[in-house]
């Protein structure tokens, strides 16, 4: 009975001492981080994303680029405007945003240095679109819009298209049908709308996003018919123009290179050092992203900050990538102007403050 007694003293005190254990690391992951935060502070590409999961950035304003891109397609379609000769434009002055927000949920604040010089109003070219001038079918004009995948950025370079493209119509006394296509992100979907679009003889295709202007542009060879792009980085060398300044084909557009230099350089500022550990997350996939991630890399080198890259596959590659570079103890990340990331960009803010 007594030896009974003992054993069962014995059972009871490991049981107590394996719950305190337990107790006690509760809410704590492997890193020792409470309740899985990591609390990075994250500069991002554009501003749309930056808004969701970032503190602070130069961003360029994507409703603007489609705005220009607009303008574009009716100097074509109302003046014959000869798209070969028309070169590449780009966002005149990305504007200096903070998000303290975010900046507040991750336990980060941001210098006065950098809150003072952020622009305090709407960079948002005002347009009031008229919505008389895009008819559902008939118009003078077609236009397809192939859009690679729906995300708030490629959202308002579609709207900021469509919004003045209807003014200039309007002005000019003449409609447009409008054949607005999203490829939900697939490749082979963008290939088909492509060759839809050229099959319905539209007057002028506009793209949003690399993958969506190289199928447009495989697609009109033969035909010739205008391709405008918008959110494309390097349109040279995703092989759309000859030269920014004179495409040479049927395609030009809008790029949103953002200034990848001042938003590396950003970093420094909001962490008050130059001596830095900065994490290049992007997607290994987007040749846009590839490109700015080389930027961001030649930045570094050349001001002598250390830096880790992680390149993901999909969205379901986030959060391991997120954890990888969080273990090489980097004290931020910059993520460029992607596809996949900014579709992520909530999940890129839950990993971060541990939701």
């Amino acid at each position: 009975m007594k030896n009974s007694r003992k054993v069962l003293s014995l059972i009871l005190a490991a049981l107590m001492l394996v719950s305190t254990f337990a107790f006690a690391s509760c809410g704590k992951t492997d890193d020792g981080k409470a309740g899985g935060a990591y609390n990075i502070p994250i500069v991002c590409g554009e501003t749309g994303m930056n808004d969701v999961c970032g503190v602070a950035t130069y961003g360029v304003n994507y409703y603007n680029l489609g705005v220009a891109a607009g303008d574009m397609a009716a100097d074509i379609l109302l003046n014959g405007a000869d798209v070969s000769a028309m070169p590449v434009q780009l966002d005149p002055a990305p504007a200096l945003s903070v998000n303290t927000k975010v900046a507040g949920e991750i336990g980060f604040t941001i210098p006065e240095a950098v809150s003072s010089n952020a622009s305090t109003g709407d960079t948002t070219i005002a347009v009031t679109p008229v919505a008389e001038a895009i008819v559902a079918e008939g118009g003078d004009f077609t236009v397809g819009i192939l859009q690679l995948v729906q995300h708030v950025a490629l959202d308002q370079s579609n709207k900021g298209f469509q919004d003045q493209l209807s003014v200039r119509m309007s002005e000019a006394g003449k409609t447009v049908t409008i054949l607005d296509q999203n490829a939900a992100g697939d490749q082979s979907n963008c290939v088909t709308i492509s060759e839809s679009f050229v099959g319905q003889d539209v007057d002028l295709i506009y793209t949003i996003a690399t993958s969506a202007a190289q199928s447009a542009a495989a697609a009109t060879e033969e035909s010739g018919t205008p391709v405008l792009f918008c959110a494309v980085t390097d349109p040279v060398s995703a092989g759309l123009v000859e030269s920014m300044e004179v495409p040479g084909g049927n395609v030009s557009g809008v790029s949103d290179i953002n200034p990848v230099a001042d938003q590396i350089d950003l970093i420094a500022e909001l962490l008050g050092k130059d001596d830095i550990k900065i994490g290049l997350l992007y997607t290994s996939s987007e040749t846009n992203s590839v490109f700015q991630i080389g930027l961001a890399k030649a930045e570094c080198d050349a001001k002598g900050y250390t830096y880790v890259d992680k390149g993901i596959g999909d969205i379901n590659d986030i959060e391991s990538a997120f954890i990888a570079l969080a273990a090489e103890g980097v004290d931020a990340i910059y993520i460029p102007t992607d596809n996949v990331l900014a579709n992520g960009a909530a999940n890129v803010h839950s990993i971060n403050i541990g939701g």
